[in-house]
C-alpha cells in the first residue's frame, strides 16, 4: 500500500472518529445547569407549581401554601436539587369526611334523559369543595424538589410525591374518590352511584395540571432523539400496541392473498375468451355474448376508482345480505384484480406468433390442447414481470379496505395514531413495512424469473 492510500486512510478514520465523537457527546450532553441563588430557586418553584392549580379548590391551596429552599446542590442532568420545607393546606383531612354528601348528589340532568357530563358536576363541585379547603388544617412537610435547565428554561420535576406534598395529599384524595362505587342515602341504607361521572367530576376540582415525566434538559440533537425514543415507545411499546400492527399484518397479507387467487382465475378466464373471439374466424352466438360481458366487465372494473368500487359492493350489495366484510373486500379486490391480469394476459398470448398456434394444430392438438400446451407457457414468461408489478399493486391497493372497517395495516395504524395523537411514527412503521412486503415479493418473482431462464436453455 502507498504511502498516499495509508495517510488517505488515517485521514478518514480521524474525520469519521471525530463526527461520531461529536454526535455522541451532543446526545449525551450532561453539562451542569447555570448557578443560581437560594431566592431565585424559590421563586422559580412557587411561579411553576402556582400555575398547576387551574380549580378553584387548587387555587385555595396554592395561594396558601409556603415553599421555602434551605439548601441546593447540582446533580449531573443539569438538574438542580431543592431541599424544601413546605407549608400547604390538608386537603385529605379536610374532605375525607365529606365524599357520601358528593357522591349521593344526582348526577341526571333535569329532563333525567342522560347523565350531566363530568365537566358539568366539576363546575358544581368546584365552589363547595374550596369552602371546605379554605378551613383546612396546615400542615408541614420536608421534601426534595428537582429543577431542570432546559432549552425553554428552568421546569419543575413534578412527580406525585411533590404534588402530594405541595397540594395537601390532592392526589391521594383522587384516587380514593375515584375508587368509591357506593353512597349512603338519607335512610342509612348503601345505594350504587349512578355514573361514574360524580366521581370523575369531583376528582377533577382537586386535580393541578402537572407532568410526571422529566423534563428534558439535553441539547437540540438529543432532544430530537428523545423524542423519537418516547414516540416510539407510546406507538408500539405502551399497551401492546404493536400487537394491533401484527395482526393488521396478518389480515392485510390473506387479503392480498385470497384476492390474488380470484384475480389470478378471473383474469386468465377473460382473457382465455377474449383470445378466442379475436382467433377465432366464426364466432358463435356464446362467443360473442360472452365476449360482450368482458368488455364491460372491463371496462366498468378499470374505469372507476377502488375506493369506489369497494363501499359500493360492501355497503349497497353485500352489507345488507349479511356478508362478512372480510369477504366483500376479497371479493372487490380480486374482482378488480382480475380486469388487470386478464388485459396483461391478453397481451401476451397476442404476442405469442401465430405460427405457435398452427404448429400445435398440425401436430393433432386441439384449440384447448394447443393453448395449454404451447401458448400458455410461453405468454406466461412474457407477462410475468407485469403480472408481479400487478401483484405489487394489489398489496398496496388492499391499504384502502379500513375503509369498510377491515383491520388490515392501515387501519391498525390509524387506531394508533388517534390513540397517541402522532401521527409520524405509525405511518412510517406502515410505509416500512409495506416496503418490506413489495420487496420480498418482488425477489421472489426474480426467482421464479430465473428459474424459467434457466428452463429456455
Amino acid at each position: 500500500m502507498s504511502s498516499k492510500k495509508l495517510w488517505a486512510i488515517i485521514i478518514s478514520l480521524v474525520i469519521v472518529g471525530g463526527i461520531i465523537g461529536g454526535l455522541v457527546s451532543a446526545v449525551n450532553d450532561s453539562t451542569n445547569a447555570q448557578k443560581i441563588s437560594l431566592s431565585e430557586a424559590q421563586t422559580i418553584v412557587n411561579n411553576e407549581l402556582d400555575a398547576m392549580a387551574i380549580t378553584d379548590s387548587m387555587k385555595v391551596v396554592a395561594d396558601a401554601n409556603s415553599i421555602k429552599v434551605n439548601k441546593l446542590s447540582y446533580g449531573s442532568e443539569k438538574n438542580i436539587i431543592l431541599n424544601c420545607t413546605v407549608q400547604s393546606l390538608d386537603v385529605y383531612s379536610a374532605l375525607s369526611g365529606h365524599y357520601n354528601r358528593f357522591m349521593s348528589i344526582n348526577p341526571k340532568k333535569d329532563d333525567d334523559s342522560m347523565y350531566k357530563t363530568e365537566t358539568k358536576i366539576k363546575q358544581e363541585f368546584d365552589g363547595q369543595i374550596a369552602e371546605f379547603i379554605r378551613i383546612a388544617e396546615p400542615t408541614t412537610q420536608n421534601c426534595v424538589i428537582e429543577i431542570f435547565d432546559t432549552h425553554k428554561g428552568f421546569k419543575v420535576h413534578t412527580t406525585e410525591n411533590v404534588i402530594n406534598v405541595v397540594f395537601g395529599n390532592a392526589l391521594k384524595t383522587r384516587n380514593e374518590v375515584l375508587a368509591i362505587e357506593t353512597y349512603v342515602d338519607d335512610e342509612g341504607k348503601e345505594q350504587p352511584i349512578e355514573s361514574a361521572n360524580v366521581n370523575k367530576g369531583f376528582v377533577k376540582c382537586i386535580t393541578p395540571r402537572y407532568e410526571t415525566q422529566k423534563p428534558d434538559a439535553s441539547n437540540a440533537i438529543g432532544r430530537a432523539w428523545n423524542s423519537l425514543k418516547k414516540d416510539f415507545y407510546r406507538n408500539f411499546i405502551e399497551a401492546d400496541r404493536w400487537k394491533t400492527i401484527v395482526a393488521g399484518l396478518g389480515n392485510t397479507l390473506k387479503l392480498t392473498f385470497f384476492s390474488l387467487i380470484i384475480g389470478i382465475i378471473l383474469g386468465f378466464l377473460v382473457a382465455f375468451v377474449r383470445c378466442t373471439y379475436l382467433k377465432q374466424s366464426k364466432k358463435g352466438v356464446f362467443l360473442k355474448i360472452s365476449n360482450a360481458i368482458c368488455q364491460v366487465y372491463l371496462s366498468v372494473i378499470r374505469g372507476t376508482p377502488a375506493i369506489v368500487q369497494i363501499t359500493i359492493i360492501y355497503f349497497v350489495i353485500f352489507m345488507p345480505l349479511g356478508v362478512d366484510k372480510f369477504v366483500a373486500a376479497v371479493v372487490c379486490f380480486g374482482i378488480n384484480s382480475g380486469a388487470y391480469v386478464a388485459e396483461i394476459v391478453r397481451g401476451g398470448i397476442m404476442s405469442v406468433d401465430e405460427g405457435q398456434t398452427e404448429a400445435g394444430r398440425s401436430l393433432g392438438f386441439g384449440y384447448m390442447s394447443t393453448m395449454y400446451h404451447i401458448v400458455f407457457p410461453q405468454a406466461f414468461k412474457a407477462v410475468l414481470p407485469a403480472l408481479a408489478n400487478e401483484f405489487v399493486v394489489l398489496l398496496k391497493e388492499t391499504s384502502i379496505a379500513f375503509y369498510i372497517g377491515i383491520g388490515d395495516i392501515m387501519y391498525s395504524v390509524n387506531a394508533i395514531r388517534a390513540a397517541t395523537y402522532t401521527p409520524f411514527m405509525p405511518l412510517i412503521a406502515a410505509a416500512i413495512i409495506y416496503f418490506i412486503l413489495v420487496v420480498i415479493l418482488s425477489k421472489l418473482v426474480s426467482l421464479l424469473e430465473r428459474r424459467l431462464r434457466k428452463s429456455e436453455r
